[in-house]
Protein backbone atom coordinates (compact mmCIF):
# COMPACT_ATOMS: atom_id res chain seq x y z
CA UNK A 1 0.00 0.00 0.00
CA UNK A 2 1.00 3.30 -0.97
CA UNK A 3 1.39 6.31 1.42
CA UNK A 4 0.69 9.83 0.61
CA UNK A 5 3.50 12.32 0.61
CA UNK A 6 2.65 13.56 3.80
CA UNK A 7 2.19 10.69 5.72
CA UNK A 8 5.37 9.01 4.50
CA UNK A 9 7.53 11.98 5.35
CA UNK A 10 6.02 11.86 9.21
CA UNK A 11 6.72 8.70 9.23
CA UNK A 12 10.13 8.79 8.25
CA UNK A 13 10.58 12.25 10.73
CA UNK A 14 9.19 9.41 13.44
CA UNK A 15 12.11 7.20 12.30
CA UNK A 16 14.70 9.69 12.70
CA UNK A 17 13.74 11.43 15.94
CA UNK A 18 13.30 8.05 17.52
CA UNK A 19 17.12 6.56 16.34
CA UNK A 20 18.40 10.04 17.65
CA UNK A 21 16.47 9.57 21.24
CA UNK A 22 17.82 5.81 21.51
CA UNK A 23 21.38 6.93 20.74
CA UNK A 24 21.84 10.37 23.02
CA UNK A 25 23.36 10.22 26.20
CA UNK A 26 27.54 10.47 27.52
CA UNK A 27 28.03 7.08 26.09
CA UNK A 28 26.98 7.66 22.90
CA UNK A 29 28.92 9.62 20.19
CA UNK A 30 28.72 10.14 16.36
CA UNK A 31 31.69 9.49 14.09
CA UNK A 32 32.78 8.60 10.22
CA UNK A 33 35.33 5.48 9.97
CA UNK A 34 37.65 6.01 7.10
CA UNK A 35 39.80 2.44 7.37
CA UNK A 36 38.66 -0.59 8.26
CA UNK A 37 42.29 -2.32 9.65
CA UNK A 38 41.07 -5.84 10.20
CA UNK A 39 38.19 -7.11 11.33
CA UNK A 40 37.38 -6.18 15.14
CA UNK A 41 39.36 -2.97 14.39
CA UNK A 42 38.49 0.63 12.76
CA UNK A 43 40.20 3.86 11.65
CA UNK A 44 38.12 7.05 12.19
CA UNK A 45 38.52 10.28 10.18
CA UNK A 46 39.36 11.81 13.64
CA UNK A 47 42.57 10.06 14.01
CA UNK A 48 41.13 7.27 16.70
CA UNK A 49 41.67 3.85 16.31
CA UNK A 50 38.42 1.51 17.73
CA UNK A 51 38.64 -1.77 19.22
CA UNK A 52 34.72 -3.48 18.96
CA UNK A 53 34.07 -4.06 22.20
CA UNK A 54 33.14 -7.72 23.05
CA UNK A 55 34.29 -9.70 20.20
CA UNK A 56 37.78 -11.23 18.83
CA UNK A 57 37.51 -11.52 15.14
CA UNK A 58 40.42 -13.71 13.56
CA UNK A 59 43.56 -12.51 13.35
CA UNK A 60 45.95 -12.39 9.57
CA UNK A 61 46.66 -15.70 8.65
CA UNK A 62 43.93 -17.49 10.71
CA UNK A 63 40.54 -18.89 8.89
CA UNK A 64 38.16 -16.42 7.94
CA UNK A 65 40.33 -13.47 8.50
CA UNK A 66 39.62 -12.10 5.20
CA UNK A 67 35.81 -12.85 5.93
CA UNK A 68 35.70 -11.02 8.83
CA UNK A 69 37.71 -7.79 7.25
CA UNK A 70 35.60 -7.91 4.50
CA UNK A 71 32.04 -7.81 5.90
CA UNK A 72 33.22 -5.37 8.50
CA UNK A 73 34.54 -3.23 5.88
CA UNK A 74 31.09 -3.13 3.57
CA UNK A 75 29.19 -2.45 6.87
CA UNK A 76 31.07 0.53 7.91
CA UNK A 77 34.26 2.04 5.85
CA UNK A 78 33.46 5.32 4.70
CA UNK A 79 30.40 5.59 6.55
CA UNK A 80 29.02 7.94 9.83
CA UNK A 81 28.35 5.20 12.61
CA UNK A 82 27.25 5.49 16.25
CA UNK A 83 29.63 4.49 19.32
CA UNK A 84 28.65 3.41 22.58
CA UNK A 85 30.93 3.30 25.25
CA UNK A 86 30.71 0.46 27.66
CA UNK A 87 32.71 0.99 31.55
CA UNK A 88 36.42 1.46 30.56
CA UNK A 89 36.87 3.20 27.71
CA UNK A 90 40.74 2.37 26.47
CA UNK A 91 42.42 -0.66 26.92
CA UNK A 92 46.22 -1.44 27.24
CA UNK A 93 46.96 0.25 23.52
CA UNK A 94 45.05 3.35 23.45
CA UNK A 95 42.51 2.47 21.73
CA UNK A 96 38.77 3.46 22.08
CA UNK A 97 36.82 -0.05 23.05
CA UNK A 98 33.19 0.87 21.75
CA UNK A 99 30.19 -0.79 20.18
CA UNK A 100 29.54 -0.11 16.69
CA UNK A 101 26.28 0.68 15.24
CA UNK A 102 24.80 1.52 11.61
CA UNK A 103 21.43 2.29 11.19
CA UNK A 104 19.86 -0.64 12.81
CA UNK A 105 22.79 -2.55 12.92
CA UNK A 106 24.69 -3.28 15.72
CA UNK A 107 27.88 -4.42 14.23
CA UNK A 108 29.33 -5.82 17.16
CA UNK A 109 26.97 -8.47 17.80
CA UNK A 110 26.25 -9.64 13.94
CA UNK A 111 29.75 -10.40 13.22
CA UNK A 112 29.46 -12.85 16.12
CA UNK A 113 26.04 -14.04 15.19
CA UNK A 114 27.38 -14.62 11.49
CA UNK A 115 30.50 -16.61 12.86
CA UNK A 116 32.96 -14.00 11.49
CA UNK A 117 34.10 -13.59 15.44
CA UNK A 118 34.06 -15.04 18.81
CA UNK A 119 32.45 -13.49 21.83
CA UNK A 120 34.91 -12.45 23.95
CA UNK A 121 33.64 -10.60 27.03
CA UNK A 122 36.39 -8.85 29.70
CA UNK A 123 35.79 -7.15 32.88
CA UNK A 124 34.26 -4.54 33.39
CA UNK A 125 32.99 -4.16 30.00
CA UNK A 126 29.93 -6.66 30.29
CA UNK A 127 26.74 -4.82 29.52
CA UNK A 128 25.78 -6.91 26.65
CA UNK A 129 27.57 -10.35 28.12
CA UNK A 130 24.52 -12.85 27.73
CA UNK A 131 23.24 -11.48 24.10
CA UNK A 132 26.88 -12.51 22.76
CA UNK A 133 27.07 -15.38 24.30
CA UNK A 134 23.45 -16.45 22.95
CA UNK A 135 24.65 -14.99 19.28
CA UNK A 136 27.94 -17.85 19.78
CA UNK A 137 25.70 -20.46 20.30
CA UNK A 138 23.63 -19.43 17.54
CA UNK A 139 26.59 -19.19 15.06
CA UNK A 140 27.87 -22.51 16.48
CA UNK A 141 24.61 -24.80 16.17
CA UNK A 142 23.85 -23.32 12.74
CA UNK A 143 27.82 -24.12 11.97
CA UNK A 144 28.27 -20.31 10.54
CA UNK A 145 31.55 -18.95 9.79
CA UNK A 146 34.07 -20.48 11.60
CA UNK A 147 32.03 -22.86 12.88
CA UNK A 148 31.14 -24.19 9.51
CA UNK A 149 33.78 -27.07 9.55
CA UNK A 150 32.32 -30.53 11.08
CA UNK A 151 35.34 -31.50 13.17
CA UNK A 152 35.73 -28.02 14.43
CA UNK A 153 32.70 -28.03 15.58
CA UNK A 154 32.21 -31.65 17.06
CA UNK A 155 35.95 -31.25 18.74
CA UNK A 156 35.13 -28.00 20.66
CA UNK A 157 34.46 -29.57 23.83
CA UNK A 158 36.97 -32.20 23.27
CA UNK A 159 39.98 -30.35 23.94
CA UNK A 160 40.74 -29.67 27.06
CA UNK A 161 43.67 -27.19 29.27
CA UNK A 162 45.30 -29.88 31.04
CA UNK A 163 47.66 -27.52 32.83
CA UNK A 164 48.96 -23.83 32.32
CA UNK A 165 52.44 -23.13 33.40
CA UNK A 166 53.18 -19.25 32.53
CA UNK A 167 55.88 -18.71 34.87
CA UNK A 168 58.97 -19.91 33.27
CA UNK A 169 61.78 -20.53 35.84
CA UNK A 170 65.09 -18.06 36.12
CA UNK A 171 64.49 -15.53 32.93
CA UNK A 172 61.74 -15.97 30.68
CA UNK A 173 63.55 -14.84 27.75
CA UNK A 174 66.21 -17.58 28.57
CA UNK A 175 63.74 -20.30 29.17
CA UNK A 176 60.73 -19.66 27.29
CA UNK A 177 60.73 -23.46 26.85
CA UNK A 178 59.42 -24.17 30.26
CA UNK A 179 56.19 -21.61 29.72
CA UNK A 180 54.10 -24.29 28.55
CA UNK A 181 50.48 -25.38 27.52
CA UNK A 182 49.37 -28.97 27.76
CA UNK A 183 46.44 -29.87 25.83
CA UNK A 184 44.31 -32.95 26.34
CA UNK A 185 41.67 -34.66 23.96
CA UNK A 186 39.07 -36.45 26.10
CA UNK A 187 37.35 -37.45 23.53
CA UNK A 188 37.10 -41.01 21.93
CA UNK A 189 38.07 -40.12 18.52
CA UNK A 190 40.90 -38.11 17.38
CA UNK A 191 40.58 -34.47 16.19
CA UNK A 192 42.27 -32.46 13.63
CA UNK A 193 43.48 -29.10 14.96
CA UNK A 194 44.53 -27.65 11.95
CA UNK A 195 44.53 -24.08 11.64
CA UNK A 196 43.10 -23.83 15.27
CA UNK A 197 45.06 -21.04 17.20
CA UNK A 198 46.28 -20.27 20.55
CA UNK A 199 46.43 -16.50 22.01
CA UNK A 200 46.76 -14.36 24.30
CA UNK A 201 45.73 -11.04 25.13
CA UNK A 202 48.36 -9.20 23.60
CA UNK A 203 47.34 -11.05 20.03
CA UNK A 204 50.35 -13.26 20.38
CA UNK A 205 48.92 -15.93 17.94
CA UNK A 206 50.02 -19.53 17.60
CA UNK A 207 48.77 -21.76 15.10
CA UNK A 208 48.67 -25.48 14.45
CA UNK A 209 49.82 -26.91 11.47
CA UNK A 210 49.03 -30.33 9.91
CA UNK A 211 48.18 -31.46 13.50
CA UNK A 212 46.04 -34.28 14.83
CA UNK A 213 45.78 -34.74 18.61
CA UNK A 214 44.85 -38.44 18.59
CA UNK A 215 42.26 -40.01 21.27
CA UNK A 216 43.65 -39.54 24.86
CA UNK A 217 46.50 -38.33 24.29
CA UNK A 218 48.43 -34.73 25.25
CA UNK A 219 50.39 -32.52 23.53
CA UNK A 220 52.41 -29.72 25.14
CA UNK A 221 53.07 -26.07 23.94
CA UNK A 222 56.17 -24.87 24.83
CA UNK A 223 56.44 -20.73 24.16
CA UNK A 224 60.44 -20.86 22.61
CA UNK A 225 62.19 -22.47 19.97
CA UNK A 226 62.54 -26.44 18.88
CA UNK A 227 61.52 -29.34 16.88
CA UNK A 228 58.00 -30.57 16.52
CA UNK A 229 57.21 -33.67 17.75
CA UNK A 230 53.46 -35.51 18.08
CA UNK A 231 53.39 -34.44 21.73
CA UNK A 232 55.61 -31.63 22.04
CA UNK A 233 55.22 -28.36 19.85
CA UNK A 234 56.78 -25.36 20.16
CA UNK A 235 55.92 -21.42 19.37
CA UNK A 236 59.13 -20.62 16.80
CA UNK A 237 57.68 -17.56 17.04
CA UNK A 238 60.35 -14.73 15.77
CA UNK A 239 60.79 -12.31 18.80
CA UNK A 240 64.20 -11.41 20.61
CA UNK A 241 62.25 -12.72 23.54
CA UNK A 242 60.41 -15.92 22.45
CA UNK A 243 58.41 -15.45 26.41
CA UNK A 244 54.82 -15.57 25.60
CA UNK A 245 52.79 -15.40 28.84
CA UNK A 246 52.15 -12.83 31.65
CA UNK A 247 53.72 -13.88 35.00
CA UNK A 248 51.52 -13.32 37.24
CA UNK A 249 48.69 -14.81 34.89
CA UNK A 250 47.27 -14.43 31.48
CA UNK A 251 44.06 -15.03 29.42
CA UNK A 252 44.79 -18.20 26.66
CA UNK A 253 42.06 -18.43 24.54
Amino acid sequence: MRCAKKACFIILLFLILLTAVYFTGNNYERARVKKVIDGDTILLEDGRKVRLLSINAPERGQRYYEDAKAFLKGMVEGKMVVLERDVAGKDEYGRALRYVYINSTFINLEMVKKGLAIAYIIEPNTKYKKIFIEAERYAIKNKLGMWSTHNFSSCRDCIKIKYFHFDARGNDCKNANDEYVVFENICKMDCDLTNWSVQDESNNIYIFKNYTLRSGKTVTLHSGDGIDTEEELYWNNKKSCKAVWNNNGDTLF
